[in-house]
């Protein structure tokens, strides 16, 4: 069995267990301990408080659970953004094409018939974390803007759209900023692209610092353009992350080209608050919040530069 088993040292899996029979649980604890930390839950409510603790990596679940029926916690976990890609196995006693039917519809990724073999059991609990653990990688790489490392334009839209719905729902405010390079084309004019990449890079890294909580999030807009999200961050608090950027990137102390208006480099940054209860569900749209930044980044580079707007 020991072909089956994942390198624990390189990888650390949390695997959720939902089932009422203990015979069953306690198999499948000493099956699959060598591939991860085995958690527990009897029931519906209690698995959804483990999800929403843990976020697992898989879930083997029991259809036949008693507050509620486990195809129908899966529809409910696939539903979500946050859980709708962790793999769910099946645990069963039945069999036949329509409980393969009803497995697959409902966004199963396996199931297992009962009663459990270990081989079959670690055989496909490793295959199913292996798969999960590449397509995180893989989308990792294609999340990631190839320059500076940090995150590309197509996560960003995947990102607010989250924040969005999750600032609407807890009723917390969510703030995004825009961050622009001031006058860059002279420096990559004048320096040379090479130069101009290791600027993006270094600034890159400095917005990365600034926003260092969990939460935070940065992505490569596009060109010489950042945009930094802040979840739970109200206008003032928004300002102070904003105004401890500026600072830190004036101290990178970059020479600028002799013609830009500054003999170092600066950057220009625009933001905006999302205020879930001053906003109704039908006028909710992540692409304004945006939009909005960007009008308060162009009013920061007609005023001057090196300076931060809100609108």
């Amino acid at each position: 069995m020991d072909t089956f088993l994942i390198n624990t040292q390189d990888k650390s899996f949390d695997i959720l267990i939902v089932d009422d029979d203990h015979s069953v649980v306690m198999a499948l604890r000493n099956v699959l301990n060598d591939l991860g930390r085995v958690r527990f839950a009897q029931n519906a409510v209690q698995a959804f408080e483990m999800i929403s603790d843990i976020s697992p990596d898989l879930i083997l679940l029991d259809i036949d659970l008693p507050d509620k029926n486990g195809l129908d916690i899966c529809r409910d976990l696939k539903k979500e953004p946050d859980t709708s890609d962790i793999p769910v196995l099946f645990i069963t006693s039945q069999v036949g094409a329509t409980l393969e039917r009803e497995v697959f519809s409902c966004g199963g990724a396996d199931y297992i018939s009962k009663p459990l073999n270990p081989y079959v059991v670690a055989a496909r609990v490793n295959t199913h974390l292996n798969y999960r653990h590449l397509i995180i990688e893989l989308n990792k790489m294609a999340m990631r803007d190839g320059l500076t490392g940090v995150n590309n334009r197509r996560s960003l839209d995947e990102k607010l759209k989250i924040e969005y719905k999750r600032s609407f729902r807890d009723k917390t405010p969510l703030t995004v900023a825009m961050i622009d390079v001031d006058e860059f084309k002279k420096y990559n004019d004048y320096f040379g692209h090479i130069e101009g990449d290791e600027c993006l890079k270094r600034i890159a890294s400095t917005i990365q610092l600034c926003g260092r909580r969990p939460a935070d999030f940065i992505a490569r807009y596009g060109g010489e353009e950042f945009v930094l999200i802040l979840p739970n961050t109200d206008k003032n608090g928004a300002y102070e992350i904003l105004t401890h950027l500026l600072q830190m990137i004036a101290q990178l102390n970059i020479e600028h080209t002799p013609e830009a208006k500054y003999d170092h480099v600066t950057v220009s940054v625009g933001y905006s608050t999302f205020s879930p209860e001053e906003t109704t569900q039908d006028d909710a749209d992540d692409k304004a919040l945006l939009s909005f930044a960007d009008k308060a980044l162009f009013q920061a580079k007609q005023q001057g530069r090196d300076q931060i707007c809100y609108l």
